[in-house]
């Protein structure tokens, strides 16, 4: 079993700022967020043994570190991951939006949006790329069994989850990135689970 938690809401993400593997902290919504998704979290680890994973930039790493405070975990036991990083847009990150980048870079937004599972910006990465660095842990989960919580960001886990559904790319590249919720990967199922913010 498989549980994907997207980190809390950054400073970034509330004006809409591009980050990549660039790095803004969370806000006092998104550690709530964090709270709310820990509360949930709890009943569902508690008394079983389970690793925990995360993405080592700072957003995931705050928000990992709220988890643990309220499910009770030793923030020293998680294993810090580069592969679980998100997409970087290389030169981009950071970008002020996705509308400033079209404006700026109209060429690159027609490429990108002829095929945007393939899309590199400068210096970036694709999807494609993500779900090559993504699979091979993926798949060590699946040998390994047992339980994993796995703290990652919005990319990056919706090509998870489209591994675990077998999906194609436009699907995989459809699906959301909720913040207020979080995924449990069971046989071959997603389940979304949604959390309560007090």
């Amino acid at each position: 079993m498989i549980y994907l938690i997207r980190h809390g809401e950054t400073t970034w993400n509330r004006i809409g700022r591009l980050q990549g593997q660039a790095d803004s902290p969370l806000t006092l919504h998104g550690t709530r967020q964090a709270e709310a998704i820990g509360r949930a979290l709890q009943p569902l680890v508690d008394g079983n043994y389970f690793q925990f994973w995360a993405s080592p930039l700072a957003r995931t790493r705050q928000t990992a570190a709220i988890i643990c405070d309220v499910i009770e975990h030793d923030y020293e036991a998680i294993t810090f991951d580069d592969r679980l990083m998100e997409i970087t847009l290389g030169a981009r990150d950071g970008y002020a939006g996705w509308r400033e980048l079209a404006r700026d870079f109209p060429d690159e937004a027609e490429i990108r949006r002829k095929d945007p599972w393939n899309f590199r910006h400068p210096k970036g990465e694709s999807s494609q790329m993500v779900q090559d660095r993504v699979r091979p842990l993926f798949e060590h989960w699946k040998n390994l069994g047992g339980t994993h919580v796995v703290v990652s960001h919005g990319v990056a886990i919706k090509i998870l989850r489209g591994l675990q559904l077998n999906l194609n790319e436009q699907e995989t590249f459809a699906l959301d990135r909720p913040q207020e919720a979080f995924h449990r990967l069971c046989d071959n199922r997603v389940e979304i689970i949604e959390v309560k913010l007090p």
